[in-house]
């Protein structure tokens, strides 16, 4: 008895390998973008989380005369984009809409916190400025003084310029940047901060455009061409 044997041809299990094949390569791609996406949005929290206590640093820098700070905006935008890059480099390339999406949220994020650092801090230097200033402080400890003219600062920002805090402390940078001899009782002396109005307002521009430029030319090279971008599309 002979064993019947059913021979396939070979052109028949080459179509059939290529269609298996062909049919797992939108699962594949769809899987490696899904993890790219992750990479990159990882990089996006490891640059933001870095970039705060920057972000205090440049609150210091901002306020140097002659805006000579503004060259440390550039400095640390390049050091925050360049940690960026490295976590995202090994999923890359990326859509042009994330890149410009994440290295946003991390300049915005960074510039924020820095005006807000630099809010808060503004009582404290008037205080500090007035009590330098002062001839006499009404019997009071220098503490005591300080403490005073402090809270006569935050009070002039809620009462004239509310809400008060940063977005007060803006309101009065833009539109004055002095107090006025009288605005707080024991200030006996007008107290300026420089700069103020318009070149403030120049100063925070310059600022936030420095800072993105430094985080932007580090992750702008992980985007992908236009040509990468249709192959990807065509796989998918």
């Amino acid at each position: 008895m002979r064993a019947e044997t059913t021979s396939i041809p070979a052109g028949h299990m080459a179509r059939s390998a290529a269609d298996v094949d062909s049919s797992s390569l939108p699962s594949d791609a769809g899987k490696r973008r899904r993890q790219s996406n992750r990479r990159w949005w990882l990089a996006v929290a490891a640059g933001t989380f870095l970039m705060l206590p920057f972000a205090w640093l440049l609150s210091f820098a901002a306020a140097l005369p002659f805006f000579v700070g503004l060259f440390f905006f550039i400095l640390f935008g390049l050091l925050i984009g360049a940690v960026a890059y490295r976590v995202a480099a090994a999923g890359r390339p990326y859509s042009r809409p994330a890149i410009l999406l994440g290295t946003t949220i991390i300049v915005i994020t960074g510039w924020t916190a820095s005006i807000v650092k630099e809010a808060q801090d503004f009582p404290r230097d008037m205080a500090t400025d007035a009590m330098r200033r002062a001839r006499e402080i009404g019997g009071r400890s220098a503490s005591e003084y300080r403490s005073a003219v402090e809270e006569g600062v935050r009070r002039l920002l809620i009462e004239r310029y509310p809400p008060g805090a940063t977005l007060g402390y803006v309101r009065w940078i833009l539109t004055s940047g002095e107090l006025k001899k009288g605005d707080i009782q024991l200030v006996e002396q007008t107290l300026r901060r420089l700069p103020c109005g318009r070149w403030w307002a120049v100063r925070a521009v310059l600022s936030v455009g420095l800072l993105g430029f430094g985080v932007g030319s580090q992750t702008f090279p992980l985007r992908a061409t236009r040509a990468r971008a249709t192959d990807a599309g065509s796989i998918a």
